[in-house]
This record gives C-alpha cells, structure tokens and sequence, in this order.
C-alpha cells in the first residue's frame, strides 16, 4: 500500500509566543464544575480566595493543621496557648528558684547575725569569769601605767611608804570650798577649809 503525507503548518502566533497577563474578572475558565464541563468567568471561579498579595480582609476563622517550623508560619490559638505556658512555667520557675536562693541568703545572714551576737555574748561572760576569778587572788591580774606602776580607780599607785599609799592626784588649782580637800595654788598645797559663809 502506497500513500503519502503532507505537512499543512497553521498560521498564526504560537501559545508560547503569546504575552503572559492576568486574566480579567470577566475573562472564561474551561473546568470540569459539578460533573460537567464548563466555560465560568474568572470571578465566580475564584470567589472567596484571599489574595496572596495582601489587601483581602478574612471575615471567617481559617484553620492550620500542621506544627510551624519557621518563623513566618501562621500557628493556631493552641499552639500560642501552649508557648505561653511553657514561657509561665519557666518563668514560674526561674523566679521559684531565685526567691528561694534569696530566702536561703537570708536565713545564712540571720543565722551569722545570732551567731555573731552569741559569740560576743560568750566573750562577754567570759570575760566577766575572768575578772571575778581574779578578785581576791594574790596573784591576780591588774591595771598597769605605762610607767609600771599599779594602777586603782584609774589612780596611778607609786608605791607604799611606813603603810601609806603614794598617789598621783589631779588636785584642783583654786579652793573648792568643800572642806578638807586639797587644792593647790600652783607651789603650794592647801586644805580648803569649806565654805566660808
């Protein structure tokens, strides 16, 4: 069996060749709807959908099934719900520990303040054992003046003398009026006489 082909090339501009452009409100969409095929305008194909670009208002709630993974996800109410209880319960925590450090700071500080005030209590007592064990012991402890010499009621003793003690006495420089104390005048000692009205 012989034949032969011929090649017919149809004019005109290519679909490749022809400029890309949005398509009007107005312009017809070829789909299947309802089991049929069909010629729909552009607007009633995508009535309802939200532009990708911005500027449509969502008047419904919009749902998310998924876990966000990245920083521009949307995330549901849930998810915001249980970020914020993580974020509290740390929080709870962090603040939980750092009023009981505060706590066990103050109670460290209270317990060195009795401490402090029962160990100067002790050196105090203890003290005051060592004095009352020196009263009436013959070798007792006593006050000593810078010049070695024994010192009584702040007195400085220079010694003793025929049984009579040798004293250092600040003596008033002019009369007291108070009989039988000693003043001096400056060279000489006096006994004041008292008052002389």
């Amino acid at each position: 069996m012989s034949g032969s082909s011929t090649n017919i090339t149809a004019s005109g501009t290519p679909l490749t060749s022809l400029p890309s452009t949005d398509p009007a409100p107005t312009d017809l969409v070829f789909g299947i709807f309802n089991g049929k095929g069909q010629f729909v305008p552009q607007s009633k194909v995508w009535t309802g959908a939200v532009a990708k670009s911005g500027g449509d208002t969502v008047t419904g709630a919009l749902s998310a099934t998924y876990t966000p993974t990245e920083p521009e996800h949307l995330v549901t109410k849930a998810y915001v719900d249980a970020q914020g209880e993580t974020i509290a319960s740390s929080v709870t925590g962090a603040v939980g520990t750092q009023v009981t450090a505060a706590e066990t700071a103050a109670q460290s500080a209270q317990d060195a303040a009795t401490n402090a005030s029962n160990a100067a209590s002790g050196a105090s007592n203890a003290a005051s054992s060592a004095i009352n064990a020196q009263k009436g012991n013959p070798n007792g402890v006593v006050s000593i003046s810078a010049d070695g010499h024994l010192m009584l009621g702040g007195l400085e003793l220079f010694g003793v003398q025929d049984g009579h003690l040798i004293l250092v006495l600040p003596l008033p420089t002019s009369d007291p009026g108070i009989a039988n104390v000693w003043w001096n005048n400056g060279g000489t000692i006096y006994i004041s006489q008292g008052p002389t009205s």
